[in-house]
């Protein structure tokens, strides 16, 4: 009968340390939290929007050539520097992309596994936060500092204690990218996250 109840007291013990799972299946235990993180953002550029800039035609896979605005393709994918936002809005509705050296079309912009990318999801190193967790940045401006991001991307050049926030579409989502942009070792953030239950 003891050993009953030291099993019992076991089993209660280790779920309380581990805590309960609330309705989106991430644990309500205390998050894991952690300094010196480097936080910076990306968005997708709208074409129409560019008005400076000639236009310059290129290979797009799998469509005949096309021409657009040339400082709308360098922020998509700028070749000196070797990196982007990654896809932009054309001025036909649809996106273009570049990856794999060379550019392709698509009906959205799109995450590291081809699947359409959402606002206020983030990228990260799942070696360092699983994928699925629900992330906070306490120190971001304004309302970001409260909000739930959630780890749903990972990025090329994303590695270790960085977090890449995608912030959207067009002018508004870029000026927000560069309000959360911290890369100086002055403004390194703290991190917390809460794994999803199954990790």
């Amino acid at each position: 009968m003891r050993a009953l109840f030291l099993v019992a007291l076991l089993t209660v013990t280790a779920f309380s340390a581990r805590g309960d799972i609330n309705s989106s299946g991430h644990s309500t235990a205390v998050p894991n939290c952690s300094d010196g993180w480097r936080i910076t953002g990306y968005y997708t550029p709208i074409e129409t929007e560019f008005s400076t800039g000639e236009m310059r035609q290129i290979d797009i896979d799998g469509i005949p050539s096309d021409s657009f605005n040339s400082e709308f393709l360098r922020t998509i994918f700028d070749e000196r520097k070797g990196y982007g936002e990654g896809w932009g809005k054309t001025r036909f509705g649809w996106y273009l992309g570049y990856y794999g050296r060379g550019w392709h079309r698509s009906s959205a912009p799109l995450d590291a596994e081809d699947r359409p990318l959402k606002p206020n999801t983030i990228a990260v190193d799942n070696s360092f936060i699983p994928r699925g967790s629900l992330v906070t940045i306490p120190g971001l401006p304004g309302d970001l500092a409260t909000m739930s991001f959630e780890s749903d991307d990972i990025g090329v050049s994303v590695h270790g204690k960085h977090i890449d926030i995608y912030t959207g579409e067009g002018e508004a989502a870029g000026r927000r990218m560069y309000q959360i942009t911290f890369e100086d070792n002055d403004d390194l953030q703290t991190v917390c996250f809460e794994a999803p239950a199954s990790n």
